[in-house]
């Protein structure tokens, strides 16, 4: 239904608001401008003129205290008759943008400190240590990945190039966002270079309505019974339907079974190199992390319990995800689903977006004195996103009828989120020119490069994001100068095209990446595919600059 697709692009910050608006257009271009052609009518091109005249002043923010500043309005530019500020006037001419691209660029010298120290400690073979000790260069390094729905693709072809390049065991601690927790589960269990990342371009790409259904966006603005295919859904459940984002076949399908994470080397690996999930507590208002070591998970099924408060995006991924630190003392299970649970040391949970989609200060605060933050949208995209009608309603529905949470309503309708990541962003920008605290750095693919959006599910667009993720983390973390502007080159080689040539559906590959097995049968069968001389191999094992 047009109707409905209109409602999810809307949702989801694109341009495309209308259902009029997606009859010129099958993909919606995020500038207004691209919206009438040249070949509609003159009134409509001359409506669009006039309409443009009308548009408001973009504010380019840089700084901390700058968006602190904007945030107050102490101008008053941005305010109601009643003098209340206007927070989605204040945010629709907002503009925050990533800028990073200093590293890795042929332009300067620039050697920023975190770097030098991943480099130093893989040159001397600096071993992964146990968590209650310390390496001999007295540091702590932290990986942070970000995820963002199937935008994670980005960044999961930039920890793919962090195995390829050795520079998997120079770092502690990982932690990961949103989708950025999955991401991260992988690279901890070396399931690469292909296995991990296929959870992205193989498993969700062709799971079609089982992880997403676009016409149950409708059901989450109470509006279900307007859609006659959703009658049933809201007659049989009445306290909360099916859910746009199915997590449960990401976290349970994927995750515990057809592309199973090796939860033995995860064991292992948390004694020397653990992974936190970092989610947003409802209740506490705050970050909250999970990690074995304080008991947030114990087995595969509680990790990924935890992953799904992390990736719970508010009212379309479906009921809170709950975690209960009383569980232990009443035989009870820690994490269970359910909306508007009010029970002491119940902690009501939903993406990390809300609170710290970045969280390299929770890194910091818990001991890293350096940390690598992987970011999965573009430098110069402004960052902030736009409010619409259907976030407003939705959120409404969710936060304040369904789960009485009011504070957390406001801080929303406030755009507390954004304006939280645009301070993150800003903050790394910094770090990363060496202007502010040299202990932090951020990678983000260059600006102009294609963004791959939250509900995305065509396999060579995600295919395409895993491969820009990989060539911007070459190029800014190869050693060798002269390497820099060939990432997508060796991304090729590393990933290359045949990928796209099986179909997914018809391999059962069991704990074997979905393409070795591929290969491997194509051999068997006498039709060996002819590869990259270096595709699935390591930089140290091709002997290639690293």
């Amino acid at each position: 239904m047009r109707f409905t697709r209109s409602l999810c692009l809307a949702f989801f910050g694109l341009s495309c608001v209308t259902t009029s608006s997606l009859a010129f257009q099958t993909h919606p271009s995020p500038t207004s401008s691209k919206r009438f052609s040249t070949t509609q009518s003159s009134n409509l091109v001359l409506h669009a003129t006039s309409k443009k005249k009308k548009e408001l002043p973009v504010y380019e923010i840089t700084s901390k205290q700058e968006l602190d500043d904007y945030f107050a309005d102490k101008q008053e530019r941005f305010r109601k008759k009643n003098g209340d500020i206007d927070y989605d006037t204040l945010l629709k001419q907002l503009s925050v943008k990533g800028d990073t691209q200093i590293l890795g660029s042929k332009d300067t010298d620039f050697y920023h400190p975190v770097l030098k120290l991943l480099h130093d400690r893989r040159r001397n073979k600096s071993p992964l240590t146990p968590v209650d000790q310390i390496r001999e260069d007295g540091r702590k390094v932290a990986l942070i990945v970000e995820g963002g729905g199937m935008r994670g693709c980005v960044t999961a072809g930039m920890v793919g190039c962090l195995y390829y390049l050795g520079l998997e065991n120079t770092f502690d601690v990982i932690y990961g966002s949103s989708a950025g927790t999955i991401i991260g589960s992988y690279f901890n269990t070396r399931q690469l270079p292909w296995f991990g990342p296929e959870i992205y371009y193989d498993s969700l790409t062709t799971a079609g309505k089982r992880f997403i259904d676009s016409k149950r966006l409708l059901r989450t603005l109470g509006l279900g019974l307007l859609d006659p295919r959703l009658i049933k859904d809201v007659l049989i459940r009445r306290d909360f339907g099916k859910p746009v984002l199915n997590l449960d076949f990401l976290l349970k399908d994927c995750l515990q079974k057809d592309k199973k994470l090796n939860w033995e080397k995860f064991v292992e690996m948390s004694k020397l190199q653990p992974i936190k999930v970092v989610a947003s507590g409802l209740k506490s208002e705050k970050s909250v992390v999970f990690d074995m070591a304080n008991g947030g998970f114990n087995n595969l099924e509680e990790f990924a319990n935890a992953a799904h408060g992390s990736c719970l995006l508010p009212g379309i991924a479906g009921p809170l995800m709950n975690y209960d630190a009383n569980a232990s003392k009443t035989n009870t299970p820690k994490f269970f689903v359910g909306n508007d649970v009010d029970r002491d040391g119940v902690e009501p949970l939903a993406d990390a977006l809300i609170f710290e989609p970045l969280p390299f200060r929770t890194a910091l605060r818990e001991g890293a004195t350096d940390v690598v933050v992987l970011r999965s949208r573009p430098d110069g995209t402004d960052v902030t996103g736009k409010t619409s009608i259907f976030e407003k309603l939705i959120f409404r529905r969710f936060f304040k009828k369904k789960n009485k949470l009011k504070n957390i309503y406001k801080y929303m309708r406030r755009h507390g989120q954004k304006r939280i990541y645009a301070e993150l962003v800003l903050e790394l920008n910094e770090a990363t020119r060496g202007d502010g605290d040299k202990s932090m750095m951020a990678i983000a693919v260059p600006p102009g490069s294609k963004e791959v959006t939250r509900l995305e599910t065509r396999r060579e667009e995600i295919f395409d994001g895993v491969r820009r993720g990989f060539a911007r983390a070459y190029d800014a973390l190869v050693e060798d100068p002269n390497e820099r502007g060939r990432g997508m080159e060796v991304a090729k080689q590393v990933l290359p095209d045949e990928i796209l040539d099986y179909d997914p559906l018809a391999i059962d590959a069991g704990d074997m990446s979905a393409f070795e097995y591929y290969l491997k049968d194509m051999a068997a069968k006498g039709e060996p595919v002819q590869l990259p001389k270096y595709a699935g191999l390591t930089a140290e094992e091709a002997n290639l600059p690293r």
